[in-house]
């Protein structure tokens, strides 16, 4: 048998051993639990933290993307976006004034849940209404980025009247804290590239603002001042195309009224300037009897100047098509040399009375071509008189119509004072003049080398121009003869007013 006392022994002893082992083993164990808990518990919250913004700024980007909205609307829907994902009693947001620069006033504002189901939001919705910030106030026009209000000690808070809130700060805040139960304000400036865009003020439930709301709070608060930054700078385009909308449609309106203008006048002023031309024309052609040297010099001015105002009120009356739409190019067949032969022929009494040398070669056997010839001739006058009037005496002008397989090319080159480089890119636009000819001719109005070229490229054809200043320029125009000259079909069936010789019909 064994020996009660070595067996009673026994397991008293090993009933302490364990009793130690069991306490150095298990207490180890619980504070690592409670250190893994209590981590597990703050990351738990801070990924609870991490979710609830990330949710709000997805919100807010929604928000962002949509179109439609205004600045208020906008406003309203950032502040239901930051309350509905947060433990807030309220969220306001004032921005900049769009009307007034001295101060912000309210845009949006939104509730908890549970005021909006007490009641309470909707009995004090207007209180809000009249909320205002100037600009000139302590804390905005300080560097200070944030503020606490603790509605406690309100009245103690001096600075709270330098705020600017507003009349009736005191009170309204007062009511706030009653009613919504909001024991303190946290304001945050909004801001963009550097500029103030709003303020946002958030109701706490408690005097102070946790870490983890101040984390949210500045995080969000960024994404709100470029969102109204965004909105502002849209409604201050919206506003800004709407007034340049404005403005062009007044200026459409003179414009059309112009345009009505000149052609009325034009009109008016053509039937007596083609009478005068026609009389002038009488009278120096030796109709009414001879003249005197003095009185065919003077006739001819007259006759010049005429033919120059008749030339300007077709250049008005074509701008004026051009605007309107109703400019037409009408092609007929027309004898090109002959036409450029009767211009130079009113322009060579002047041309001898400048002392300029103006020379032209009539071309023989030259095609009956399609073209608009009222316009052409202005085109024609144009260049010559132009080169006329800005070469000195003693210059010499080179009229030269020519015509190969492919192209027919006419050109003017004189040796006047030309263009200078710097202004050459822009002769041909309307109401343009180079600075050295509004010089020398005042009176010019810059219509002449724009129509020039309208009529040429209406034609199909382009403008040939080189100048160089002080030596002289070169203007004229080139056309695909294929694409100009006149069919057989086309010459018989042209008009009898047609300015056609016989011998060049055989020619064709």
């Amino acid at each position: 048998m064994s020996n009660p006392q070595t067996i009673s022994q026994q397991p008293t002893v090993d009933a302490s051993v364990q009793l130690v082992a069991n306490q150095d083993i298990h207490y180890p164990l619980r504070k690592d639990f409670e250190r893994i808990a209590q981590r597990m518990y703050t990351q738990n919250l801070a990924l609870a933290q991490t979710n609830r913004t990330l949710s709000i700024l997805r919100d807010i980007d929604i928000l962002i993307l949509e179109p439609g909205r205004d600045l208020q609307q906008l406003s309203t829907a950032l502040c239901n976006a930051i309350i509905g994902s947060s433990p807030y009693a309220m969220v306001s947001i004032l921005s900049l004034n769009r009307y007034n620069e001295h101060f912000i006033n309210l845009q949006g504002h939104a509730f908890s849940t549970m005021l909006q189901q007490s009641g309470l939001a909707d009995n004090n919705e207007n209180l809000l209404a009249g909320l205002y910030m100037t600009l000139d106030g302590d804390w905005l026009s300080s560097k200070e980025r944030n503020l606490v209000l603790d509605l406690d000690k309100l009245d103690k808070l001096k600075r709270v009247e330098s705020l600017g809130l507003g009349a009736g700060l005191s009170g309204t805040l007062q009511t706030i804290r009653e009613n919504y139960n909001v024991q303190s304000f946290y304001l945050t400036k909004l801001r963009a590239r550097e500029n103030l865009t709003g303020v946002m003020i958030i109701g706490l439930e408690e005097t102070m603002p946790r870490i983890d709301d101040i984390e949210l709070i500045e995080r969000v608060s960024e994404t709100v001042g470029i969102a109204l930054d965004n909105r502002l700078l849209f409604e201050e385009n919206q506003r800004f195309l709407k007034q340049l909308q404005n403005s062009n449609d007044h200026l459409k309106e003179l414009d059309e009224a112009k345009d009505e203008f000149i052609t009325m006048v034009s009109h008016q002023l053509r039937t007596p300037l083609t009478s005068m031309k026609g009389f002038v024309s009488m009278v120096l052609e030796g109709d009414t009897g001879p003249l005197s040297d003095p009185q065919r010099h003077m006739l001819q001015q007259a006759f010049d100047s005429s033919q120059r105002m008749v030339y300007l009120v077709a250049d008005l009356l074509n701008a004026s098509r051009l605007r309107s739409g109703k400019f037409v190019i009408i092609n007929r067949p027309t004898n090109l040399p002959n036409v450029v032969e009767s211009e130079i022929d009113q322009l060579k009494e002047a041309a001898t009375m400048r002392k300029v040398e103006l020379n032209f070669v009539k071309p023989d056997n030259f095609p009956i071509i399609m073209l608009d010839e009222t316009k052409i001739r202005q085109v024609v006058m144009n260049f010559i008189d132009n080169a006329l009037y800005y070469t000195p005496s003693g210059g010499r002008i080179d009229v030269v119509l020519q015509v190969s397989d492919t192209t027919i090319e006419f050109t003017v080159s004189d040796t006047g004072m030309g263009v200078p480089s710097g202004e050459q890119e822009k002769l041909f636009s309307k109401f343009y003049r180079a600075g050295n000819a509004r010089k020398l001719r005042p009176e010019g109005t810059g219509l002449g080398l724009y129509m020039a070229k309208k009529i040429i490229v209406a034609h199909g054809g382009a403008i040939l121009f080189k100048s160089i200043e002080n030596r002289g320029s070169t203007f004229g125009f080139i056309f695909p003869r294929q694409k100009v000259e006149a069919t057989a079909e086309q010459i018989a069936s042209a008009p009898p007013t047609n300015i056609l010789m016989p011998s060049q019909l055989g020619d064709k």
